[in-house]
């Protein structure tokens, strides 16, 4: 485990303004585009009951009454929701677009299990359960995409109708998340929902937000408090066409200039006024019936983070005092970091234990895309545990192949973050990222490929300097809706 958080000073994002774009960043970024960036070196897989946490029923629950006992005054449930709901609705769009259905027919024969379905039979003059004929599959299709219609192509994911309920009321992935934060809670206390939201949709949804908040406020007897950010477009990033490798201009002479993928949030995260954060992706919601699991193992891994944390701080509070506990320090760093310190001066002891921590959910490797938890080289020669990307691993290396195949758990976006220090005092994030962690894309613009950046992942290299601890949980807790046949999964009916 590496002894000191590398600062980000090989890049910091850049503004908006072209003549603010400083002339060595740009030959950075430009390096980057044509060499791409390191891969990561994994060393060893991380297993269940060493470095992925198993816990029993008992102790389970000791953690969870650990979270409902707890100080969740600080508590934000952050949900990065700032994506266009058009990859969801991709195969639709191609469908419609050649006249050829054949690829997409199940939402024609299973559209009654679609929560917006009766939105399309009331559209088509249609009874519940009535065949959709062929020659209205076009119909079908234009308003299910289109403006004219629901326009679920061109709208944020968390405003797209998922599961309907047996009163007939619709719920979006958005009122979702209203529901289940509040089973974290009891009446009378506050609940802050931060999402990141699209900039041209930011009005729109901030009275759709604050019309939920008050209605399901007033429901379950709290206060919902709302924010919402947008992803800030002074991290949007330059693009070089491939093959040239010269800069990609647009019409007003200003480079091309991209939104630099969700790494860039660890800017809205880092602004949060909070101390603990829950972290879940938009489409990662289920229906009433099935959230008790959802939040039972959440306030497990908040109740882990809570105590784990605390020992940490009682190491640097006394410290602070008296001195230094090396056998206590020791012991701690041994159990919950898997590094041993005993060699290690005060001072790196102390650094190491004062950083944002973060408690990962793990689940089982059953085909699903998701990065996975892996010890990983760093460059002085120690190591350390991170959340790694097929993208990110060398698979020309069959070592480095058979080691990223073997990975018996991966991470659904399912975290619980601490943000301060044991002063109070909140970090500044963007010091505990890798920027040696971005990715390279490969895109098209105007017909013609480009290479763009993305910086490092929100939960991969913008929290590479965190402490880390991974924790098995159930496959239950991870139910994602990637394309809008997912809504077709026992989950979410």
């Amino acid at each position: 485990m590496s002894m000191n958080p590398a600062q980000n000073s090989a890049h910091q994002a850049a503004t908006g303004s072209e003549t603010n774009l400083l002339e060595s960043e740009l030959r950075e970024q430009h390096r980057q585009l044509c060499e791409g960036f390191p891969f990561v070196k994994i060393v060893r897989n991380c297993a269940l009951g060493k470095e992925i946490v198993k816990l029993s029923p008992d102790v389970q629950a000791h953690y969870r009454s650990a979270f409902e006992h707890g100080d969740r005054r600080g508590l934000v449930h952050f949900v990065p929701a700032s994506g266009a709901a058009s990859r969801m609705f991709k195969d639709l769009v191609s469908a419609l677009d050649s006249g050829d259905y054949r690829a997409v027919e199940t939402l024609f024969d299973e559209l009654d299990h679609f929560a917006f379905a009766p939105l399309v039979h009331t559209k088509l003059g249609l009874a519940s359960g009535e065949q959709i004929p062929e020659n209205r599959y076009a119909d079908v299709l234009r308003f299910v995409l289109y403006e004219e219609g629901l326009g679920y192509a061109l709208i944020p994911k968390g405003s797209i109708h998922f599961h309907r309920y047996t009163d007939g009321s619709m719920r979006t992935a958005f009122e979702e998340h209203f529901h289940e934060s509040a089973r974290y809670s009891q009446k009378g206390e506050e609940i802050r929902l931060h999402f990141t939201v699209p900039a041209e949709q930011e009005e729109s949804l901030r009275t759709f937000l604050a019309g939920k908040a008050d209605e399901l406020g007033s429901r379950y007897g709290v206060t919902f408090r709302v924010e919402q950010s947008i992803q800030n477009p002074e991290t949007d990033t330059p693009a070089c066409y491939d093959d040239s490798l010269e800069w990609v201009y647009l019409s007003s002479n200003d480079r091309l200039r991209r939104p630099a993928g969700h790494g860039a949030l660890i800017d809205n995260l880092n602004k949060l006024d909070a101390d603990l954060v829950f972290v879940k992706n938009i489409d990662n919601v289920v229906p009433d019936s099935r959230k008790d699991i959802i939040v039972d193992w959440r306030k497990v891994l908040g109740g882990v983070l809570i105590e784990v944390r605390a020992g940490a701080f009682s190491i640097l509070r006394e410290a602070d005092t008296k001195r230094l506990d090396r056998a206590k320090a020791t012991e701690f760093s041994r159990k919950w970091l898997h590094i041993d310190v005993d060699t290690w001066t005060d001072r790196a002891i102390i650094d190491h234990l004062n950083r944002p921590w973060r408690v990962c959910g793990m689940v089982k490797n059953e085909g699903e895309p998701g990065g996975g938890p892996f010890a990983v080289s760093e460059k002085d020669g120690s190591w350390s545990l991170q959340i790694v990307e097929k993208a990110q691993v060398d698979l020309d290396d069959p070592n480095q192949k058979a080691l990223l195949e073997a990975a018996t758990h991966f991470n659904p976006v399912d975290l619980v973050l601490g943000i301060r220090d044991y002063k109070g005092k909140a970090f500044d994030l963007r010091k505990y990222r890798n920027p040696d962690t971005g990715m390279r894309v490969f895109k098209t613009h105007e017909g013609r490929p480009i290479r763009a950046l993305e910086l490092p992942g929100l939960w991969n290299g913008s929290m590479h300097y965190w402490n880390t601890i991974f924790v098995e949980v159930p496959i239950e807790t991870f139910n994602p809706v990637k394309t809008v046949f997912d809504l077709l999964r026992e989950a979410h009916q």
